[in-house]
Parts: structure tokens; sequence; C-alpha cells
């Protein structure tokens, strides 16, 4: 499940995933769909952590890089986990235009999704994973 909202007057995303079930949880934008040269943000179900902003080189978790710590921009972030029933939520909000960075354009956007199992703040395999397109 994904709703997100565009803050015209801000010009930044806001952005809520929620799975049913507990692991990590990932958004990117991609020029192109794939996941390859991608940038996302991925939370992870440990109490105290916040999304972050990574590179996305490839398809093996050692190409899932974080961004460096100035382009950690992201405000309004936060992972919670519930436990009747199990369920994992992520929530940020994103600047459409960022130094370097694929840009959220008016128009249609080309948006990844993913989510792994288990707590913890290391990536595994995404068994479930997704493309959409959002029109902004």
């Amino acid at each position: 499940f994904m709703k997100y909202k565009l803050n015209v007057t801000e010009e930044s995303l806001s952005v809520e995933l929620l799975y049913n079930g507990i692991g990590w949880l990932g958004w990117a934008i991609s020029n192109d769909g794939a996941m390859e040269e991608s940038e996302a943000v991925i939370g992870f179900p440990v109490h105290g952590s916040a999304p972050q902003k990574y590179y996305l080189g490839g398809k093996s978790t050692s190409l899932v890089v974080p961004m460096e710590e100035d382009k950690q921009t992201l405000i309004d972030v936060q992972v919670m986990v519930f436990d009747d029933p199990d369920q994992t939520a992520m929530k940020f909000t994103k600047s459409l235009q960022e130094a370097n960075e694929i840009d959220i354009i008016r128009g249609d956007n080309s948006i990844l999704w993913a989510h792994g199992t288990g707590f913890g703040s290391e990536l595994s395999y995404h068994s479930n994973r997704g493309f959409t397109v959002l029109n902004t």
C-alpha cells in the first residue's frame, strides 16, 4: 500500500508505505523503471531508526549504498512497527528537485517499491517488489 501527497508550496512529495508484515521497506525513483542507477529511500524495522536515501548501483545488496550525509535531506521521517496485526509503515517527505539527484517531475515518474522480511537493519533479497507510475 502506498499513498502520496504533492506539497506544491513546499515543492516536496510526502510518501507513506505500509507492509502487512515485519520487514524493511524501500521506495525508489528511476529514470527508466529499472532498479540499477535508481535512488531509493529505505527504512528498517529497528526502534529509533529513520529512513535514509540510498544509491542503487545494481541488484546486489553490496551495490545498495547510503548517500552521503549532506544528501540525507528527508524530513518528517518515521518507521513504525505494529503488533496486531504485524505491519511495518514508513513515512518521509522528499524535495522534488535536489542537486545531482533524479528529479520528481510534474507528470509521470517511474517509482519502484520493495520490502524484505524480518527484524533488523540489513538488506536482504526482496521477494516482493513492484513498479508504478506516479503522476504528480
